[in-house]
């Protein structure tokens, strides 16, 4: 290898190059690989790329070379066998995915982090990817108000799906604001003000009362001329009511958001045949949508992470996973049981990492008789 020094000459720059970029030695190893070695920095290699005059022929192996190069990046060389096939199961289970979201799947539910870049080109590579036309721009996002904690604000909203018979039906859903966890989805035949009712019960009685209420100004809530049922119900549970103005869906974006999801999917299936095949379909999909699919809105985790209080074990748990070493540990039971949160983590043949309240279980001593001994007797 031939290194130079900040002072080189026109031909050792030359001969460094050539070096780099016509080799078989040196082939497909990454500029900033190679400027160690040689010590210069990859910037300044690159540079010296496009200030140098080649001759025509070494030109056209340039040209060959580097197309070679391109393919091997694109065909997602940098990653395993098993990294490639985990990435066309989790696209091939749920074909509306971007690159970023299986990435973050991958990260939260596999342990496995991958640069989102690579599965870019791998997906691009399969022909999973579909390319932005030209000229057309992605919209920017605003980061909105976001209630606080759980049920302190909840978002009510209907949308209508229409049968395989062409017969309308409509989806009343309730969402927490906070975690943008599905509290209730489900499917009525019309939309009245005692089907709205029920639907609220339902999801009072699974996860309690909510503080605050938001919904729109539709006749199965409110009414111009006298104070409805709904009103009166809210009144009773003592919950805050917004009535958000007409034209105005960015006030239950979170909401809009579910519904997007809720017609990606429906493309993606074909229309429906039955009102119960309909509430079957949509219980699946809101479970896959609060436990299983990463939500970009809150870093990556799912909704349940933050419905029920665990957002910040996982997070901490995913960030000690990136400082180790050690990529095999892996996080394989989380759970709250009250008040109390449990994170149990490590490999399943070595010893497992007990953490409740975000403490070892060994100083915690109102729980080291119960639960530590029924770990230890569960290894052996």
């Amino acid at each position: 290898m031939t290194r130079i020094n900040r002072h080189c000459s026109y031909e050792e720059k030359k001969l460094i190059l050539e070096e780099y970029l016509l080799s078989g030695k040196y082939e497909g190893m990454r500029p900033k690989e190679f400027s160690a070695i040689c010590k210069v920095n990859y910037r300044t290699l690159m540079r010296w790329g496009t200030r140098i005059d080649w001759d025509a022929s070494r030109i056209e192996e340039l040209k060959r070379k580097g197309k070679k190069k391109g393919v091997a990046a694109v065909a997602g060389s940098n990653l395993s066998e098993g990294e490639q096939k985990k990435i066309l199961e989790v696209a091939a289970a749920n074909q509306t995915w971007g690159p970023l979201k299986i990435k973050q799947y991958l990260w939260r539910h596999e342990q496995i982090l991958l640069p989102q870049t690579s599965i870019y080109r791998y997906m691009k590579s399969q022909g999973l990817v579909k390319e932005r036309e030209k000229g057309e721009k992605e919209e920017g996002h605003t980061r909105r108000f976001e209630y606080p904690s759980p049920l302190a604000g909840v978002q009510m909203d209907l949308m209508y799906v229409k049968l395989s018979s062409a017969m309308t039906i409509y989806l009343v859903t309730l969402l927490d604001d906070f975690s943008r966890f599905v509290l209730v989805s489900r499917f009525v035949a019309v939309k009245t003000m005692d089907e709205v009712i029920d639907i609220l019960k339902e999801a009072v009685r699974s996860y309690g009362v909510m503080d605050c209420l938001l919904t729109d100004y539709g006749s199965e809530y409110v009414s111009w001329q006298r104070f409805t049922r709904f009103e009166a119900l809210l009144c009773d549970l003592d919950v805050k009511y917004i009535a958000s103005g007409p034209n105005k869906k960015e006030n239950q974006g979170k909401l809009e958001r579910w519904h997007q999801t809720v017609r990606q999917e429906l493309r993606q299936r074909g229309p429906l045949d039955y009102s119960h095949e309909a509430q079957l379909w949509i219980r699946d999909l809101q479970n896959r949508y609060n436990y299983e699919r990463p939500h970009q809105g809150i870093g990556g985790l799912v909704p349940a992470d933050r419905f029920f209080g665990m957002h910040e074990e996982i997070e901490a748990e995913l960030a000690r996973c990136r400082r180790n070493e050690n990529r095999e540990r892996q996080i394989y039971f989380v759970c709250r049981v009250g008040e109390r949160k449990l994170v149990v983590s490590g490999q399943r043949q070595e010893e497992l990492s007990v953490l409740m309240d975000g403490k070892p279980v060994e100083e915690n001593t109102s729980l080291k008789n119960s639960v530590g001994k029924k770990i230890s007797r569960g290894q052996k």
